[in-house]
């Protein structure tokens, strides 16, 4: 193909300027991302600074795959794997097999490296802020190759279509999202690449071209080898990436050319367009060899195979057969009729060849293919997003979106078919081959929207050679135009409303509720790791939960959506459905699970059931072990609740949270109290203060359901009964804790301005055994309470003399004794002592905060003024 003929100068000057623009968009929305990201860090802290979880990063909500990838790298960074073939972050204990691309997720680490060489940021922390810059460079160095190359073969102006449709359509930059280093933009370009390749290759044709005409087809065998190779290794490489997303592209590239050939061939044939048999089989060769070499580096010497879920050599054989296949159909169906059947042993190997891997698969089902276990099998068909027609995923898209993906993606499709209404058999085999490649590619992408993406390149390689066709004899100006034309409608007006509407959530600093789930995600695994700060933590949730939570608190869990972790969906599955708690409790103790996340959002419970049993019926669903605990309460004695409250910022997300930690230790008296507190956590005071006072009758030698009785009273200012039930809470606790409970209740009462009560906790403590910390308090409080009935400045100066004998450079003791002095008039002693309270207070290191305080109740008193409080 030759659309434009520039001198060389020209070429990469007006190729580097749009990259240079393409350059300047991708950045400069990465720069928003980031911003963006930083507002979604700020929500679920809970007052602090920076989140406590070893991992922190937010994340868009669909990019938990991106989640996994980096956990993937830090294991790599933290290992001595080579090759990315093992994980224990999910299918706990055990782990599993891992078939991901090992050189994508050390490119991952990598950026982390370098992050954390130039920022200093903990390695593990740098991985996952790289990943905001990791993708726009990788999608940049992408652009730059496929343009240059397309620019080298058919002049600058498919090179700008091409930079243009890269960095602005949606799709495309979907799979290159900031922060997304999941492989699927990997896989759009390597999809992209090997169209395009096929394009100038010209589906296996080639034409002599006449000067200034817009060639369509190569015009030497030479070039169209060239580009057959470019096609192919581009394909392998998606073979290297994912094997299950580039097989069918590659089936239809073939099964496009093939097609073109039966409808157009012969009248290609008339207009001097020459077949070249060759070409395909150059392209089968190529490709599998490289699909061999991207499999060995992968796999050899350790982890060879029979796994044909992902690359493998049966592959490479079958895209060998399928280029010999279309060859041999060009060769047969263009000769002459009388030769079209001779010789039909030729097509034996091929057949063989590509019925391989699929017979291999029939035959041994998920021994070979772990996607054919029933289980999986259902699984992806009915609850994973990206295996769902397009009908169904459209239902969530808003009506901007809607008309994009359904219109304006695929007016190049459109035009093509009109074009062909309008020329019919006057219209270039290549335009037949690439409509029908769309065609294809779009009804994938209807059965199943994953394949959205990977019909985003073909559309763009369309719109390229629509180019080409309507403008075969004009100048070269008409040329730029439409090209400029289509690129100003099709591509660029997309890169441009993303970046204003990006610009505009970050100006409002609005986070999407998808978006700010991860932060509650977060939030949850700090309280998880809160409950037990040392050890593994083996966390059984919801699949995405897992994912997530997992992620950020870096905990080991069972099921995640990955083919891979067949087994741990399985054992997650047969926990929440189980039948009975004994059967959930065996099972939890087999796993080794330590801790149970219930998070309302996308809990999965009843999907889980219906997976595992699919004939039940929905009351026996109802009656499973994860439906119980999750939508009737009925929370086994084992599992031990941890108090837990969604964040007030978080709160809007409408999600309620239980969190459990497994302890077949717990006694009932134990279960009741934590039921309690996290009722009163989750703001059911009322209830939970029914609990405690069922606790009470029932075990009234518990100390902790009395001191949270008193919490509860206080908190509704019933004074009087809340110090009760709080000393007698306190009298119930072990010895050495009772001085620390009479001076954290005293000074609740006290800052509540309940100065009689505070004195009756701090003398019932002092009555008990005299400790200074509490007669430094109550000698406070009777020097200082604004309650005259209530002061006391004799006895305060007593006590506060006293407490000095324990500790005579006390600021707190210091301080006492000061306010005492005051009281009984001598004031200058008072200044005198006031003065030794703020120097020990500095010596002491105290906040500046502290000293202020020290130093107005000093100044106070030298006024000859005592002090109130």
């Amino acid at each position: 193909m030759q659309l434009s003929n520039e001198s060389y100068r020209t070429r990469w000057l007006i190729l580097v300027s749009a990259w240079t623009l393409a350059a300047v968009l991708l950045f400069a929305e990465a720069r928003l991302m980031r911003r963006y990201i930083d507002v979604v860090d700020q929500l679920g802290l809970r007052g602090a600074t920076v989140a406590t979880t070893p991992l922190k990063e937010g994340y868009p909500a669909f990019a938990a795959d991106a989640q996994t990838w980096v956990r993937h790298a830090l294991t790599l960074l933290e290992g001595d794997q080579i090759q990315l073939r093992w994980t224990t972050i999910d299918n706990a204990p055990y782990g599993r097999e891992v078939h991901w691309n090992s050189a994508w997720a050390w490119m991952i680490a990598g950026s982390g490296k370098l992050y954390h060489l130039f920022t200093g940021v903990p390695i593990e922390n740098s991985v996952e802020r790289a990943t905001m810059w990791l993708t726009p460079t990788v999608l940049l160095v992408l652009i730059m190759i496929l343009s240059a190359w397309a620019t080298r073969r058919a002049g600058v102006i498919a090179g700008v279509v091409i930079v243009a449709a890269m960095a602005c359509n949606d799709r495309i930059y979907e799979g290159f999202f900031p922060t997304y280093v999941d492989h699927h933009g990997l896989m759009t370009v390597a999809v992209f690449g090997m169209m395009l390749g096929a394009v100038f290759m010209g589906g296996g044709w080639w034409k002599e071209g006449e000067k200034g005409t817009a060639l369509l087809l190569p015009n030497s065998i030479a070039s169209a080898r060239s580009a057959a190779i470019f096609s192919a290794v581009s394909g392998a490489m998606g073979m290297w990436v994912s094997a299950a997303s580039i097989l069918p592209p590659i089936v239809l590239v073939g099964a496009s050319g093939g097609l073109a050939i039966l409808i157009q061939g012969r009248t290609a044939r008339a207009h001097d367009e020459q077949f070249a048999p060759e070409i395909w089989r150059l392209w089968g060769r190529v490709g599998a060899i490289a699909s061999l070499f991207f499999y060995l580096v992968e796999y050899f010497p350790s982890h060879l195979g029979m796994r044909l879920e992902p690359n493998h050599p049966f592959y490479a054989i079958g895209w060998l057969g399928g280029a010999e296949i279309v060859a041999q159909f060009g060769e047969r169906w263009l000769g002459s009729r009388e030769t079209r059947w001779q010789n039909p042993v030729r097509l034996v190997w091929p057949v063989a060849a590509v019925l391989l891997a699929p017979l291999t698969i029939i035959i041994f089902r998920e021994r070979v293919n772990l996607v054919l276990d029933p289980f999986l099998f259902s699984l992806h068909k009915n609850y994973i997003q990206e295996f769902l027609p397009i009908w169904r995923t459209i239902q969530a898209f808003n009506p901007t979106m809607a008309y994009q993906v359904l219109f304006v993606e695929n007016v190049p499709l459109i035009a093509a078919i009109l074009t062909l209404t309008y020329k019919g058999r006057d219209t270039p085999l290549v335009v037949w081959f690439v409509t029908i490649a769309t065609l294809l590619f779009n009804v994938l992408a209807w059965w199943q929207s994953r394949w959205l993406l990977n019909a985003s390149g073909v559309q763009v390689c369309l719109a390229v050679v629509l180019i080409g066709t309507w403008t075969g004899n004009a100048s070269l100006r008409a040329r730029w135009i439409l090209a400029l034309v289509m690129a100003g409608l099709l591509f660029i007006p997309s890169g441009i409303m993303r970046y204003i509407g990006a610009a505009s959530e970050v100006e409002k600093r609005q986070v999407t509720p998808g978006d700010a789930n991860n932060m509650l995600f977060r939030d949850v695994a700090a309280a998880l790791r809160a409950s037990q700060p040392e050890g593994d933590i083996i966390l059984l949730a919801s699949p995405n939960a897992s994912t997530s939570v997992g992620y950020y608190g870096r905990f080991k869990t069972l099921g995640t959506l990955y083919w891979e972790n067949d087994a741990g969906l399985h054992h997650a599955a047969e926990i929440f459905s189980a039948s009975t708690e004994t059967e959930a409790a065996n099972l939890i103790r087999k796993y080794h699970v330590t801790h149970i996340a219930m998070i309302s959002y996308e809990a999965f419970v009843l999907e889980y059931d219906q997976l595992l049993h699919p004939d039940a019926t929905i009351e026996d669903k109802k009656k499973s072990f994860g439906y119980q605990v999750m939508a009737e309460k009925k929370i086994p004695q084992w599992l031990e609740m941890i108090p837990y409250s969604i964040p007030d910022d978080l709160k809007t997300l409408n999600i309620s949270v239980m969190l459990f930690k497994v302890n077949f230790n717990q006694n009932l008296a134990q279960a009741l109290y934590n039921v309690a507190l996290s009722q009163v956590a989750n703001g059911a005071v009322e209830e939970g203060e029914n609990t405690f006072d069922l606790l009470i009758r029932q075990a009234p030698q518990n100390y902790q359901p009395w001191l949270r009785k008193g919490e509860l009273l206080l908190a509704r200012h019933s004074w009087g009964p809340a110090a009760d039930a709080t000393l007698k809470g306190i009298s119930l606790a072990p010895e050495n804790d009772r001085p620390g409970l009479y001076i954290t209740a005293g000074g609740n009462f006290y800052n509540n301005h309940q100065h009689a009560l505070a004195v009756r906790i701090y003398r019932t403590g002092l009555a008990e055994k005299y400790n200074p910390d509490l007669a430094c308090y109550l000698a406070w409080v009777l020097a200082t309470s604004s309650d005259d009935s209530l002061r006391n400045g004799k006895e305060a100066l007593q006590l506060a003399q006293e407490t000095l004998k324990a500790n005579p450079h006390s600021p707190s003791y210091l301080n006492a004794l000061a306010a005492a002095l005051a009281e009984n008039g001598r004031f200058a002693d008072a200044a005198e002592i006031a003065d030794q309270t703020l120097q020990s207070s500095k010596l002491k290191g105290d906040p500046a905060n502290i000293l202020a305080v020290f130093e107005r109740r000093l100044a106070l008193i030298k006024s000859g003024k005592p002090i109130r409080e």
